[in-house]
């Protein structure tokens, strides 16, 4: 998400991360973060820096050009929290369709491989 000012809608600032502004705190599926008085009550502006920063958020600044980019919340700054895949099809070594959905709940490790 990129912002030219860090004062957002709070309908901007869940389109733009996902994360859902609720009484309880910032929530994505299952998960929510408790916000306290960084975000206001009524559908008014809130400090979309402080809230990021708050749910962990990486946040960077660019004062040259006046510009914040808040970014997509990782684990440990390393790695997504999230890594659900969309679901495809592709023959296996027998010519049979392979969904990847047949291995859900199952950690997967998708390795792809282009000559180009």
């Amino acid at each position: 998400m990129i912002l030219t000012n860090e004062s957002v809608s709070r309908t901007e600032f869940e389109a733009g991360t996902g994360w859902a502004l609720k009484p309880e705190g910032a929530c994505k599926g299952s998960a929510c973060v408790p916000l306290f008085d960084r975000a206001p009550a009524s559908s008014g502006q809130l400090d979309a820096v402080a809230v990021a920063e708050a749910i962990g958020l990486p946040v960077v600044h660019d004062e040259d050009h006046g510009v914040w980019v808040i970014g997509p919340e990782s684990i440990g700054s390393r790695v997504l929290v999230s890594a659900e895949d969309a679901d495809f099809e592709l023959p296996d070594l027998e010519g049979k369709p392979f969904r990847l959905s047949s291995l859900r709940g199952r950690k997967v490790l998708v390795y792809a491989w282009a000559p180009y």
